[in-house]
């Protein structure tokens, strides 16, 4: 069956342009500062802790070098200026590893420096952090509790000593999403940007791992029941540029297909695929629509509607990206069953290729027509 991708399926990010949104931070008070100013932006920010690190536009750019735009129809990824920035602060301010600690990100406006207060619900939350270490070893999706006046806090715990990179997804009200990053290290550990990757190899068609499903937001968690996630990427090899289904299956620990999956967030799956240099951000959700052997009709993409996921669903999950550059990419797909978090992560490699590319696959399915691209 032969599917022919045309446009995008994604709100892509090549994370935050180097337009100058506001300097860098004067500095950081003691950890017991009753009240710390975000200087050159006129914003205080009030809290017993240490103050934020700046993570705007121009700060990101001149620290990492990362740039973003966002992408959601056919048109190649344009960097744009960000609205906002994200000021970080963490208590206690040197992060340790394998201890529990608070973490708030404020969100400001870039222009004014005053706080957005409000944001638009997108998956069924305000903000979505992506937290990888800088090997991309360990990967968690968090979702903060928002306080009000561009505040938003959460309590995490690192696995082991390291540089970490946090990417928050959110979207300022009646205005375009935007993804913020910050990079960081833990208490005592020296900065490292060494990443070691390799393809994963297909078995067949397929890609395959086991994983231990987890509570959500606690990859860490130990005795969760085992799953099987296979993937199959379409074309593949990928072709940088090119439009690319991610095809993902869940099975059990014996590899029977799971057909029972539970809607996560509003969706029946999420991914989120990082280049090695941790400079390419895509976070996709799925094609809502039935494995039922009907077309795919990926040409009339940009007519679609972005429909409600069935109360349960599965075994096959379908996301549509695309990889901007050649090189290595990390994928991670999250689904849900039984209330645990299934989180299963897959190298690609994306080779040189055209800017559109046709793929073939033995599960085919469709989408009913009106429905724009709604992955961000």
């Amino acid at each position: 069956m032969n599917i022919s991708f045309k446009h995008p399926h994604l709100r892509g990010a090549n994370l935050l342009a180097g337009a100058a949104l506001a300097a860098l931070l004067a500095g950081c008070n003691s950890a017991n500062a009753p009240s710390t100013t975000a200087s050159s932006a006129n914003t205080s920010v009030s809290q017993n802790e240490a103050a934020p690190q700046g993570s705007s536009a121009a700060q990101s750019a001149a620290k990492t070098g990362d740039d973003h735009g966002h992408a959601s129809d056919a048109e190649a990824l344009e960097a744009h200026p960000h609205s906002t920035k994200l000021l970080f602060a963490s208590k206690p301010t040197a992060i340790p590893a394998g201890k529990t600690t608070t973490w708030t990100l404020q969100i400001n406006d870039a222009k004014s420096g005053e706080p957005v207060k409000e944001f638009d619900v997108v998956h069924d939350k305000l903000m979505h952090l992506i937290v990888v270490s800088r090997d991309l070893t360990w990967f968690n999706h968090i979702h903060p509790t928002y306080k009000g006046n561009g505040t938003f806090t959460m309590t995490t715990t690192l696995p082991r000593a390291g540089t970490y990179k946090l990417y928050a997804d959110y979207t300022p009200k009646g205005k375009e999403q935007e993804v913020a990053p910050h990079e960081f290290s833990t208490a005592g550990a020296s900065p490292t940007t060494n990443v070691s990757l390799s393809p994963d190899k297909m078995n067949g068609v397929w890609m395959t791992k086991k994983v231990t499903a987890h509570p959500e937001g606690e990859p860490n968690a130990k005795g969760g029941p085992t799953y099987e996630v296979a993937l199959m990427p379409m074309p593949f090899p990928a072709k940088a540029g090119a439009d690319t289904m991610l095809h993902f299956q869940v099975r059990d620990a014996k590899g029977v297909p799971v057909k029972d999956l539970q809607p996560y967030l509003g969706a029946m799956g999420h991914a989120v695929v990082l280049s090695s240099d941790s400079k390419q951000y895509l976070h996709s959700h799925p094609m809502e629509g039935g494995m039922d052997g009907k077309p795919h009709d990926m040409s009339k993409m940009g007519e679609m509607k972005h429909s409600a996921p069935p109360k349960s669903g599965g075994p096959d999950v379908m996301f549509h990206t695309k990889l901007p550059s050649t090189g290595l990419y990390k994928a991670w797909g999250q689904f849900m069953h039984k209330g645990q978090i299934i989180t299963a992560a897959f190298v690609l490699n994306a080779e040189p290729g055209a800017a559109s590319a046709t793929a073939t696959t033995n599960a085919p399915h469709e989408h009913k027509p009106g429905d724009p691209p709604h992955a961000h």
